[in-house]
């Protein structure tokens, strides 16, 4: 009977601790402020380490959009972009349409909702980089 309960209240801190290590990562809020595109842009900037650039743009359904990153190369470093429907980073999953190719520099699909899309840069370890964005 002891080894039941003590295996009991092992099996509710495993639960408990797996519960609160969850909410930590739902509780993380994105506050760095989105700069607004419009529709043919570019925008340039300087980003590494943990931070991120956030910018958003309003497409409209039906419309093709096409985002390409470049960067200046330092040793080997890198920069990349993830196009989300999600104004948080943290849970800014890449949109499910379009196409990305040039190993990943260059994304292009067609809108299927009306509404404001995220784009999200990151650099490792950091990169000077270069996003253009044209939507047709």
């Amino acid at each position: 009977m002891r080894i039941i309960r003590k295996r009991a209240c092992l099996l509710l801190a495993a639960v408990a601790i797996v519960l609160f290590v969850a909410e930590l990562g739902w509780a993380q809020d994105d506050t760095v402020p989105k700069k607004r595109l419009r529709n043919s842009a570019t925008a340039r900037g300087e980003i590494g380490g943990e931070s991120h650039d956030s910018y958003v743009i309003r497409v409209r359904k039906g419309q093709t959009m096409t985002v390409e990153i470049s960067w200046l190369r330092k040793d080997d470093n890198r920069a990349e972009f993830t196009l989300s429907e999600s104004s948080n980073f943290f849970n800014g999953q890449q949109v499910e349409f379009g196409e990305t190719s040039n190993d990943g520099k260059r994304w292009s699909g067609k809108i299927p909702e009306t509404k404001d899309y995220y784009i999200y840069v990151v650099g490792h370890p950091s990169a000077r980089y270069k996003l253009r964005l044209t939507v047709k």
